[in-house]
């Protein structure tokens, strides 16, 4: 029954998201000197995107402005996942999005099914990673579907 009321809620999520998926908006420009990096995964067959996708870039775009070089991996196909992976290659983050431990979106990927061990691949979309742009490692990862204010409070608290 619980997966069942996680699953409900996630697809009412999904109602208020359409836009974001297909959003084909230009980048941000890069920072030659970045304070953070972030790594959004994405899909336009994910739920959670969907549902959150526009709230989220409402959030997290306005960082551009203030030092954050944003980089999206899109796993919608494979053709999507090739240009993401050499994009991410290129900024140096690729290894970083690919072998971090799963932290704090574990629970609700598992209850999804997306996740079956503790290494969190390219193929969980709905999440954003940050990633310390010296060491090119990776510092944190939320859901998109957390609340405005932890992800502003959150993203604040890196660039510091």
């Amino acid at each position: 029954m619980k997966k069942v009321k996680s699953i409900v809620a996630m697809l009412l999520l999904a109602t208020s998201f359409a836009g974001y998926a297909q959003d084909n908006r230009p980048m941000p420009p890069e920072s030659a000197n970045p304070g953070l990096i972030a790594v959004v995964n994405r899909a336009n067959w994910c739920a959670i995107c969907k549902a959150n996708g526009q709230r989220f870039a409402g959030v997290l775009m306005p960082y551009a402005a203030k030092g954050v070089n944003i980089y999206f991996n899109d796993l919608t196909n494979e053709a999507t996942k090739a240009a993401s992976k050499t994009e991410l290659q290129r900024a140096g983050v690729y290894e970083a999005v690919t072998t971090i431990p799963a932290k704090g979106v574990g629970k609700m990927l598992k209850a999804c099914g997306l996740k079956k061990d503790r290494k969190l691949s390219t193929e969980v979309s709905g999440i954003v990673i940050f990633i310390n742009p010296k060491t090119h490692r990776q510092i944190r990862q939320l859901s998109i579907t957390v609340a405005d204010e932890t992800m502003r409070n959150t993203i604040d608290k890196l660039l510091k």
